[in-house]
C-alpha cells in the first residue's frame, strides 16, 4: 500500500482552515418531524434515508444509554466509526476518549466535515435530554449540517423548551409525503472534490484490503489519520510522524509531507501522494486541530493529548496486524516531540 513518493504540491500554502472546516448555510433551519403516533412509517423512512455515501446519516439513539457521550457515539457508529470498548471500572481520568463528552463531539465534527456529510437525522428526539439537543445545535454551528428531528409524540412544552437549545430557528412538518422528501434532502454544498471513503487500493493483497478497510473505521481522528500515515510511508519512523505539522498536509489531503531531520519547518520535506481511501482521515486529523482550536501550522498534526491514548492507538495497530511505528509508553509525554519545530 506505499504510495510513490511526490513533488510538493503548488497549493500547500495550508492552514487557512479550509480544509478543517466547511462554509456553514446559517440560513438553513433545522427541521422537527412530528409523529404524534409513533408511525413505523416514519421510522421506516427515516432509516432507509441513511446513505453515509449519499451524505445522509440516520442516527437511532440508544435505548436508556445514560452515560454523557452516548449520543456521540452513535453518531459516530452511524458514520461508520469501531470505537474503544468502555470499562466502567477504569478511572476517568484513564478513561477512553470516546467516553468523554468534548472529545466524543469532536471526533464526530471531525469525521462529519471529512466525509461530507450533510444531513443528520435523529430518531427518538422526544426521549433525548435538552443537553443533547443543545449538543446537536453546537454540532449543527460547528458543521453546517442539515439536522432534522423526529419527535414521536405530540408537541408540548418540552419540544419548546428544547428547541431553545438549538441556537437556531426550526420549523415542524406533519405531513408524512412531505416528511419522506425532507428525508433525502441532501445538505448544504460544500466546496471540494467529493471523496470516496469507500475506495480501496487495487492489486492489493486480502490482508492489506483488510487493513485498509480496518483503518477507515478507527473512531478517533488522529489515530485513524497516523494509521493512514504509515501506509504512505511504512519505514517512517515515530520522530519522523511526530514532526509533520498540519502545514505538511495539502489543503486537499492528496499529499503529505515527511520532514527529516534536524525536523525544522524551513527543511525540505519529501511528498507522498495520499490515495483516494487516506484523504478523509487525513483531512479529519487536521479537522480535528481546527475543531479544537489548535489550527497554527506549525502544530503537529498527530499530537496526542496523553500516554493512555497513546497506547490505546499502538493496542488498535496491533488489533488490525500493523507494526506501528511508536511503542507502548509508560509515562507522559505522551508523543514525541522533536526539538525545534517552533
Amino acid at each position: 500500500m506505499t504510495a510513490p513518493p511526490v513533488k510538493r504540491p503548488s497549493t500547500t500554502t495550508a492552514g487557512t482552515g479550509q480544509a478543517g472546516s466547511r462554509h456553514h448555510a446559517p440560513g438553513t433551519p433545522t427541521t422537527i418531524i412530528i409523529d404524534p403516533d409513533d408511525d413505523p412509517d416514519v421510522t421506516a423512512a427515516a432509516l432507509n434515508a441513511h446513505s453515509p455515501t449519499g451524505g445522509r446519516i440516520t442516527v437511532h439513539p440508544t435505548p436508556g444509554a445514560s452515560h454523557p457521550p452516548g449520543l456521540a457515539q452513535d453518531v459516530l457508529t452511524a458514520l461508520g466509526k469501531r470505537l474503544p470498548g468502555h470499562d466502567p471500572h477504569v478511572p476517568r481520568h484513564h478513561s477512553s476518549w470516546a467516553d468523554m463528552v468534548q472529545p466524543a463531539w469532536t471526533a464526530a465534527a471531525s469525521w462529519i466535515n471529512a466525509h461530507r456529510v450533510g444531513h443528520l437525522i435523529v430518531l427518538r428526539a422526544h426521549t433525548l435530554t435538552p443537553t443533547r439537543w443543545e449538543h446537536l445545535g453546537t454540532l449543527r454551528a460547528r458543521t453546517g449540517i442539515r439536522l432534522t428531528l423526529v419527535w414521536h409524540a405530540k408537541p408540548d412544552a418540552h419540544l419548546q423548551a428544547r428547541t431553545a437549545k438549538l441556537g437556531t430557528a426550526h420549523q415542524e412538518i406533519h405531513d408524512l409525503d412531505t416528511v419522506r422528501a425532507r428525508f433525502h434532502q441532501k445538505g448544504p454544498v460544500r466546496p471540494g472534490p467529493p471523496r470516496n471513503a469507500g475506495e480501496s487500493p487495487r492489486d492489493s493483497s486480502s490482508t492489506e484490503l483488510r487493513q485498509t478497510r480496518d483503518i477507515q473505521q478507527v473512531g478517533h481522528p488522529l489515530h485513524a489519520g497516523l494509521l493512514a500515515a504509515q501506509t504512505l510511508a511504512p519505514d517512517a519512523t515515530a520522530a519522523q510522524l511526530a514532526a509533520v505539522r498540519l502545514a505538511d498536509l495539502a489543503p486537499d489531503a492528496t499529499a503529505l509531507a515527511l520532514p527529516h531531520p534536524p525536523y525544522r519547518p524551513t527543511s525540505t520535506p519529501r511528498w507522498h501522494r495520499a490515495p483516494a481511501w487516506t484523504q478523509p482521515l487525513l483531512t479529519a486529523a487536521r479537522a480535528w486541530h481546527y475543531l479544537s482550536g489548535h489550527p497554527h501550522d506549525s502544530h503537529h498534526l498527530f499530537q496526542h493529548t496523553n500516554f493512555h491514548h497513546h497506547n490505546q492507538l499502538t493496542g488498535i495497530a496491533a488489533a488490525l496486524g500493523i507494526h506501528a511505528a511508536i511503542e507502548q509508553l509508560t509515562g507522559d509525554p505522551a508523543w514525541p516531540t522533536p526539538p525545534d519545530t517552533h
